[in-house]
């Protein structure tokens, strides 16, 4: 089973002890990745299938994320980690700039971490702030391919948890720049209700090292911090060329996946709002920027 966009597939409902329970609803992939099921109350568990009647194989437990209200006002969205490189402290970097900024909950995907960047990582889970998605299934994938996966769960994820939802990369910072305030506070005094998504332009910074395998001391972070160590930047990019955005997740139904040189993947902008009225404010360099 590999259902891929607009494909029929059945949404297949088990009880406590796995066993088929109501009726099996038709449904169809959309968006990617995205399969729509209504509620079944007996079910505990749930399965796809390509066909009605075939044998289900493989099953997951049902998590309910049915709220009135979001629990977080601002959250992060971070694309899959891998590759060979440490990344405690680009994470921990991550992480703490955008408490500063007012985001209270991170949702790190994880397709490979070093034994001893996932210590911090369990850290954060352990203490609240964090949910680590292992991203790991029975279908092959290269590594930069997962980050499809990772945008569409996210923005299914965060949908009634968080009122707004940053989706960026590890060593990506949106940064506020002419405006005196956070992002939270940005977000805050967005009054325009028909404003689903906050378009950020993107500033690249050159960056030719590996980061330190493991702390050393206070001395290390202060030389080896990327953001105080990394300062040789461009200028800023056209709208919409590699920018990344804040976004509603409950006015939002399809962020864009723009394919470079085949396997590469990045967000750039929403592609369908739920109501046709939403639309997406573009940020103004003297606003705010990705760095």
């Amino acid at each position: 089973l590999f259902p891929s966009f607009r494909d029929t597939v059945y949404c297949r409902y088990l009880d406590h002890v796995r066993r088929e329970t109501g009726e099996a609803f038709k449904s169809i992939v959309f968006p990617e990745y995205t399969v729509y099921c209504p509620v079944c109350k007996e079910a505990q568990y749930m399965s796809l299938s390509n066909t009605l009647n075939e044998t289900i194989q493989h099953s997951v437990p049902i998590v309910s994320r049915t709220q009135k209200e979001p629990t977080h006002f601002f959250s992060i969205c971070l694309a899959p980690i891998y590759g060979p490189e440490p990344k405690w402290l680009a994470l921990a970097e991550l992480i703490e700039h955008y408490k500063l900024q007012g985001a209270t909950y991170f949702f790190v995907y994880v397709h490979y971490i070093d034994e001893y960047s996932r210590i911090l990582l369990d850290d954060y889970v352990r203490s609240g702030e964090a949910e680590a998605i292992i991203l790991q299934d029975r279908f092959s994938r290269n590594d930069a391919e997962w980050q499809n996966v990772e945008i569409l769960d996210c923005l299914v994820r965060s949908r009634g948890h968080s009122r707004w939802a940053a989706f960026v990369d590890l060593d990506e910072r949106l940064t506020m720049t002419g405006y005196q305030g956070t992002l939270s506070d940005y977000l805050r005094h967005v009054t325009d209700p028909s404003i689903g998504s906050l378009q950020f332009r993107q500033r690249w910074i050159l960056k030719n090292e590996s980061l330190p395998a493991k702390y050393t001391g206070k001395k290390q972070l202060t030389d080896w911090m990327p953001t105080r160590r990394y300062h040789n930047t461009s200028h800023v990019g056209p709208p919409g060329h590699t920018a990344k955005c804040i976004i509603d997740p409950k006015k939002v139904n399809v962020i864009s996946l723009f394919v470079i040189y085949v396997f590469i993947m990045w967000i750039h902008y929403v592609e369908m709002f739920f109501n046709d009225k939403d639309r997406t404010y573009g940020m103004k360099p003297e606003e705010g920027v990705v760095r």
